[in-house]
């Protein structure tokens, strides 16, 4: 009866390891899907876990709406579980899902008691949903900072983010205008996001990044599609604080992506 589990746990190993390499194997993909989708049909344990391979499958295919279905229907056999609710997490926010995946965060936060790796986490996730206050609280708060690593360098300069937002008052709420301002035009320009990723520059400034799979030519006409969005939406977009910038995929590295597996 522990083969569900153990077979699970290693698809979860495998789609996870494929999501953060980008290296994915489409026949395997298909195949793990069909396997948890079968242990799903029979009624097996370990349910929810078979939802979030279902979800890492559809975002591994570029199914962003059938990573959503997915991932929703994982949190509802696990509300409270903050492996399964930490990964939906990220990938809500790769998908170009902001606010839903903060309240994925939030959640882990709440249901964490001690454990700094899933807080810290959870910071990374709001730090990519562009509430940097929340994950500079976050982060700050843990005492056990061994949870931090190299590639959490970006919250070094958390305070100089969050101080230059506020100068030019540009708040958490006109933030995630403007992000899903930008998602929405790209996804009328048909192209399905396949990560996301926010890039700092040394005097604070940011660019946030929509990977898709299309040609540089064809994301150059996306990113116009883009400005004259938020021109038209926006009598201010603040652009010297912030900017928005449609990418190939071809062209994503890897970087700083954190999701636990053990249980």
């Amino acid at each position: 009866m522990n083969l569900p589990k153990l077979a699970t746990t290693e698809w979860l190993s495998e789609v996870i390891d494929m999501t953060i390499t980008t290296n994915g194997n489409a026949f395997r993909i298909r195949r793990i899907e069909r396997d948890a989708q079968a242990l799903l049909e029979r009624g097996a344990q370990q349910r929810e876990m078979c939802w979030l391979i279902l979800a890492f499958a559809a975002f591994l295919r570029g199914d962003r709406s059938q990573c959503i279905r997915c991932i929703e229907a994982a949190q509802a056999l696990a509300k409270h579980d903050v492996m399964i609710l930490g990964n939906a997490a990220s990938l809500l926010n790769n998908v170009g899902m902001p606010r839903l995946a903060v309240n994925y965060a939030r959640r882990v936060v709440a249901n964490a008691g001690d454990d700094a790796r899933f807080k810290v986490n959870a910071a990374r996730v709001l730090f990519g949903a562009l509430h940097f206050e929340d994950a500079a609280r976050i982060v700050l708060a843990q005492e056990n900072h061994s949870a931090l690593t190299e590639v959490d360098a970006f919250f070094v300069s958390i305070e100089g983010i969050v101080e230059r937002l506020q100068k030019g008052n540009v708040g958490i709420e006109l933030r995630l205008a403007l992000l899903e301002s930008a998602i929405a035009a790209l996804c009328e320009e048909d192209c399905v996001i396949r990560q996301t990723t926010v890039v700092v520059y040394p005097d604070h400034s940011m660019r946030y990044e929509l990977f898709v799979d299309q040609s540089a030519s064809r994301c150059a006409s996306v990113n116009c599609a883009i400005a004259d969005t938020l021109t038209e939406r926006f009598e201010n977009a603040h652009p010297e604080a912030i900017t928005f910038a449609c990418r190939p995929f071809a062209s994503y590295i890897p970087a700083g992506l954190s999701i636990e597996v053990e249980r």
